[in-house]
């Protein structure tokens, strides 16, 4: 054993992904046997096979800049299995799969208009429009739960932990922006 772990690329050739019958992503994949505890020191055959993983979490590497590439695959436990490069590479019927756990799990409605910020107590509490229809959350902290990414762009991060997007916070009305402009 050399100590130098190696990550597993998932391609259509070594990964098959699929729906459990809870509709949840589940994995078989041709990857070298998967142990209870990788500490063992033993020096078995280490040869690829095909395993059912069984059900998968998707963890985006870059969520912000390549959403739909290096995805890292992980079990339940948060240990990771591979990574796929990109979704790109997988037939139409996997990418349906794959896309849709990724839209469940990083579920960002776009805010398109803020109608209100109100303050108290430590807490905003806002009123937006957005493309999944009117919006009502609150924020603690509000100053470090709005994260500028990139240029223009906002990630807002609500106290139940929900993300929300402003795609360009310069290209919102004037209204909209001065409601913000403080917390920028």
């Amino acid at each position: 054993m050399n100590g130098i772990a190696e990550t597993v690329y998932f391609t259509p050739e070594n990964a098959r992904f699929y729906l459990t019958a809870g509709g949840l992503v589940g994995l078989n994949a041709f990857i070298p046997p998967v142990g209870r505890d990788d500490l063992s020191e033993d020096e078995t055959d280490n040869s690829p096979l095909w395993q059912d993983l069984g059900r998968v979490f998707l963890h985006r590497a870059f969520p912000y800049d390549m959403p739909d590439n290096f995805i890292s695959v992980l079990d339940k436990d948060g240990k990771e299995y591979g990574m796929i490069k990109a979704i790109s590479d997988f037939p139409e019927e996997i990418r349906k799969i794959l896309d849709g756990e990724l839209k469940r799990k990083y579920f960002c409605p776009v805010i398109s208009k803020i109608n209100t910020v109100t303050a108290k107590f430590g807490y905003t509490y806002w009123e937006a429009e957005s493309d999944m229809g009117k919006l009502s959350f609150s924020m603690h902290d509000t100053y470090r739960n709005i994260s500028k990414v990139g240029v223009n762009r906002l990630i807002l991060t609500d106290v139940d932990g929900n993300r929300y997007e402003i795609k360009d916070y310069m290209a919102l009305d004037r209204k909209s922006f001065r409601k913000i402009e403080l917390y920028l």
